[in-house]
């Protein structure tokens, strides 16, 4: 009988996914399903060995000449518009400086552009200052590691130039800012590659590692899970294996979590600008935490390395707009797919707030040219033909009374980013409560009565801070609304008022009639710790969409300044629609 040291992991959460994994193995340890160029292909993905190339670039660059010279995808990608201003990383007589060069005498060309975590402090960038110096030449050693990791990429992959954001706009020209940042869409979606430093925390970190081969990361994987379960008081479960034929003896080891990428934790994906610098790119080069590299572009998508969790298995459905062509989407399609981008968007941070409707721009012109015939125009983050959805949304540390407690806002709104009816007004995490909404899923595909809408938009004036840029930072904006305005009363907590037990927010709100008062419990989940403040007798509740099984969803309003309203926050109740007879519609706007 023949004895093997092959170690087997194992991801199994069920006694049938167990059963699968095991009878998915392969059990001979030296027949590995190859294809004819021997290049091993675990889980059906064509992963190449690294050969003597310490990074696998070498692999990388034939991948890109493979793709660019048999994809009829990746064609069009060639010879792309260059954006105003590249580095050129190839033509230098000295191999260790790039140079800014100015492209109103080149239009066209091939780039690569490099999508990162500036972190804190990035001193090496382009100001007035600095422009005419980094024409005459950069030294590749005095920038940060992720940039002289991207150059180094660039060059292996021959290609002539590269776009960084830091070097190729200038930093304190706000005219400039203006009359690029507008054109981010086709920057990137233009490039023949974006390089997602996926794993690198900041600049100064890098992306470039050796990478491991497999018996080592095997080793380092079976220490790693036998460390985990010693620190948690446990001993890993260790099974001796064999096949039927007995050809060899391994060992596996029963891991619940061996997989080693995590989408939300990786450094780039929580970082607000690099969602739309990914989510465009038509062919994308991911470098993660776990090492190896990951090649996307519209015909599929190749690895590098024993990369134990595809990253792009564990990305969002909208990571690859770039190489999605929908013809003809319908709105509640368009909507959905927004809807995903903005939850998304929303839980990553930006240095500077005031940056929220600018770093989603990019994708907002984008959603503009696919989907603007169904989507219409674009409002502070949201459209104007699916407006009435836009508006159910609520922060994301709120849960629902039903069987779950509820979490207050953690963020006070200090300045104006956006309309308060907008998501991005409130700095924090949301979710459209109607995106998943039952009936209008149903209805999306014929199943169904017709939604319910208890209030009508009449009208939405969004005023951009540069006209240069109209899907920018806005200074200013409004909805008229026309809906039942209900007036609330704000009163203390009374625990013994629900007999279900539930934990609800700390207020209870009453809605006040001329002919008497409504005792309905309201859920209120307020936008910011201002909104709590702010509840007051000038509050009022207008419902928005009447959801056949959880009653009524609306929102908190409250009236200022001469009939000025401003949103406080979500709020639904289950009053019945005889009680609601009493009140009647009124248009008002809000701010």
């Amino acid at each position: 009988m023949h004895r093997s040291d092959q170690v087997f992991l194992v991801e199994v959460r069920d006694e049938r996914s167990l059963v699968q994994s095991l009878n998915s193995l392969d059990h001979t340890p030296d027949r590995r399903l190859q294809d004819d160029d021997g290049s091993l292909q675990p889980d059906g993905k064509h992963t190449e060995a690294f050969e003597d190339d310490e990074y696998g670039l070498e692999q990388l660059r034939r991948w890109m000449q493979e793709c660019e010279r048999t994809h009829p995808k990746c064609a069009s990608l060639k010879q792309p518009r260059l954006p105003r201003r590249v580095l050129d990383v190839l033509t230098s007589a000295n191999a260790d400086r790039v140079t800014l060069v100015e492209t109103i005498n080149q239009p066209c060309g091939r780039y690569v552009a490099l999508s990162y975590v500036w972190g804190k402090s990035q001193s090496t960038r382009l100001v007035r200052t600095t422009r005419i110096d980094y024409m005459e030449g950069i030294a590749v050693k005095e920038l940060p590691q992720t940039l002289q990791d991207a150059v180094h990429v660039t060059r292996s992959l021959e290609v002539q130039y590269l776009w960084i954001d830091a070097l190729c706009i200038c930093q304190d020209d706000d005219f400039d800012k203006d009359m690029q940042i507008p054109f981010m869409n086709e920057y990137y979606r233009g490039a023949v590659a974006v390089i997602s430093a996926s794993g690198a925390a900041d600049v100064h970190a890098g992306f470039l590692h050796p990478q491991e081969t497999e018996s080592n990361l095997r080793a380092r994987m079976e220490g790693q899970i036998v460390a985990d379960h010693v620190e948690f008081g446990s001993i890993p479960n260790r099974i001796p294996f064999a096949p039927p034929d007995l050809s060899c003896i391994g060992v596996l080891i029963v891991d619940t979590e061996p997989c080693l990428y995590n989408y939300n934790e990786e450094p780039i994906n929580k970082r607000g600008w690099t969602l739309q610098e990914s989510a465009l790119a038509k062919r994308l080069i991911t470098f993660p935490s776990t090492g190896g590299i990951v090649m996307r572009c519209p015909e599929g998508e190749k690895l590098i390395g024993e990369i134990l969790a595809n990253p792009f298995h564990e990305d969002p459905a909208f990571a690859n707009l770039g190489t999605q062509d929908q013809l003809q989407p319908s709105e509640a399609e368009s909507f959905q797919k927004w809807a995903a981008i903005v939850q998304d968007y929303s839980r990553r941070s930006l240095s500077f707030p005031g940056d929220i409707l600018v770093a989603l721009g990019a994708l907002a012109l984008e959603f503009q040219k696919k989907d603007g015939a169904v989507l219409w125009r674009y409002a502070a983050g949201l459209w104007t033909n699916s407006l009435r959805k836009g508006l159910l949304w609520h922060v994301a540390s709120a849960h629902h009374p039903e069987g779950m407690s509820f979490l207050p806002p953690t963020r006070t709104v200090s300045q104006y980013h956006a309309p308060s009816w907008s998501w991005a007004s409130c700095e924090q995490a949301i979710i459209f409560r109607i995106k998943s909404e039952p009936e209008l899923l149903l209805f999306q595909y014929g199943i169904g009565e017709e939604p319910e809408w208890c209030a009508e938009i009449l009208d939405c004036k969004i005023f951009p801070q540069s006209e240069v840029n109209p899907l920018g930072a806005v200074k200013a904006g409004y909805i008229d609304i026309r809906g039942l305005l209900i007036p609330i009363q704000r009163v203390s907590k009374d625990s013994s008022s629900r007999s279900d037990g539930c934990d609800v927010d700390d207020i209870t709100l009453i809605f006040t009639g001329d002919k008497n008062q409504l005792h309905t419990p309201v859920f209120f989940v307020p936008d910011s710790n201002n909104s709590l403040d702010l509840v007051d007798s000038s509050c009022y509740w207008i419902p928005l969409y009447k959801a056949r099984f959880f009653g009524f969803r609306g929102l908190i309003v409250r009236e200022f300044d001469g009939g000025r309203f401003q949103r406080l926050g979500f709020a639904e109740s289950k009053p019945s629609s005889k009680d609601l007879d009493q009140f009647e519609e009124q248009t008002i706007r809000m701010y």
